[in-house]
């Protein structure tokens, strides 16, 4: 007996690909990173303000939230600085600001860092010394 996959009935046809227009609308009426009407929860702030701002500003959650910030001051509308961020014609270390998150992947990349460059220090203290450098120090050879 042939399988047809896992859970497939015998006889059950398989599914037909979307045209690029269905999937278009199913993407567009699903919701933002899993918000829809019918949940109340909000969750992804930064997703409900995206799709405002990259949509047709329709996001009655994202404008909300755009005039809470703009409220406290940010120039939502940008400034003369921020655009280094995304134009690639600016280099990192020429841009006058650059945004450095402070969680997640960029945590553990600064920590490692900051390991790094303790353990560079500890050995170059250890040759100065004359030294070998073992973990938590220099020992005299």
């Amino acid at each position: 007996r042939k399988r047809t996959g896992a859970g497939a009935k015998s006889g059950a046809r398989p599914p037909r690909a979307l045209s690029r227009e269905e999937l278009s609308e199913l993407v567009l009426n699903s919701g933002v990173a899993g918000q829809s009407p019918s949940k109340p929860e909000v969750k992804c702030l930064h997703a409900q303000l995206a799709d405002h701002l990259c949509r047709d500003h329709s996001n009655p959650l994202g404008e909300a939230i755009l005039s809470g910030v703009a409220a406290r001051g940010v120039a939502v509308h940008g400034d003369s600085q921020c655009h280094q961020q995304c134009d690639c014609g600016v280099a990192r270390e020429a841009a006058t600001w650059w945004y450095t998150p402070v969680k997640n992947k960029q945590k553990l990349f600064t920590r490692l860092e900051r390991r790094k460059q303790r353990q560079v220090a500890r050995l170059e203290a250890a040759e100065e010394g004359g030294g070998v450098w073992l973990r938590g120090g220099a020992a005299s050879r």
